[in-house]
C-alpha cells in the first residue's frame, strides 16, 4: 500500500529526533522506511514477519529492528495467536516545528 508522503514526513522527523537526542544509541538505518512500509496510513499493523520481510526488509535483521523501535517507544506489540500475526501499534511523539 502506498504511503501518504506527509505520513512518510512525519514518520521520518519522529526518527530524527529520536536520533538526535540519543546520538550514542541511534535506531537503526530502515527505521523510517520500515516504519512506513508497516503503518502507511493506520497506527495498527497486523502483518506476518515474512509479510513485512517481503517489502525487502533483511529477515534475519527485522525481529532486531523491531525491538529497537520498541524499546525507543516507537512501537508497542500485543502478540497474536493461532495464525494471527503479532499487532504492532506506531507511537510517534509529537514533534515540534
Amino acid at each position: 500500500m502506498p504511503i501518504d508522503q506527509r505520513r512518510r514526513d512525519e514518520i521520518a522527523a519522529a526518527v530524527a529526533v529520536y536520533d538526535s537526542a540519543n546520538p550514542h544509541s541511534p535506531l537503526p538505518r530502515n527505521a523510517v522506511p520500515l516504519l512506513a512500509t508497516m503503518f502507511p496510513i493506520e497506527d495498527v499493523c497486523q502483518r506476518s514477519l515474512q509479510d513485512i520481510a517481503a517489502e525487502g526488509f533483511d529477515r534475519k535483521r527485522l525481529a532486531a529492528n523491531l525491538r529497537r523501535l520498541m524499546v525507543a517507544g516507537f512501537l508497542s506489540r500485543t502478540p497474536g495467536s493461532g495464525s494471527a500475526p503479532d499487532t504492532y501499534r506506531l507511537h510517534l511523539p509529537s514533534v515540534q516545528r
